[in-house]
């Protein structure tokens, strides 16, 4: 991330080349394999049966790295560790695709470092004052306070989640 944000009271720091998130524990770059990629075929909105499977057909078949990966050098994976997002419904074990390439603004859900803590969060400018909202009815918003260190590391673009194993 080499632009930065002007944040009152806080110093963002941005990610450096030497620890890029990739190189932190859990976190997973996004790259495309070839040999293993099919789109999945969409359902129209009033289909009445499955789509069925055509080799010719890609006007009903969704990518989805395509659809939620812009980037691959500036995207990674990084696995939801809390339930402080439910509200935006991101639980904990969700994947987060995250982009460190967007600019981040009010209102964005970012992956940041907070003194050291790793939190994924919502950007809130209120005045002159910066916190990350939890979108969780038990977690107060972390108001950040004149000697904060702020990293934030991308915007959360997507998430997936499994229902079942």
């Amino acid at each position: 991330m080499t632009d930065q944000i002007p944040l009152p009271f806080v110093s963002l720091v941005g990610a450096s080349p030497s620890a890029p998130p990739e190189a932190l524990p859990g976190i997973r770059r996004t790259r495309r394999n070839p040999a293993r990629s099919r789109p999945l075929l969409v359902a129209g909105r009033a289909a009445e049966a499955p789509p069925l499977t055509s080799a010719d057909d890609d006007s009903n078949s969704l990518d989805v790295h395509d659809y939620l990966v812009r980037r691959d050098e500036a995207s990674f994976v990084f696995e939801a560790r809390d339930d402080a997002m439910t509200g935006t419904g991101i639980f904990e074990g969700d994947l987060l695709i995250v982009d460190k390439r967007i600019q981040p603004v009010h209102g964005h859900i970012v992956l940041a470092f907070v003194n050291g803590e790793r939190l994924v969060r919502r950007l809130h400018h209120r005045g002159h004052k910066t916190a990350l909202q939890a979108d969780h009815p038990d977690l107060p918003e972390l108001l950040l306070e004149a000697g904060s260190e702020l990293t934030i590391w991308g915007v959360v673009v997507g998430s997936f989640k499994r229902f079942w194993a």
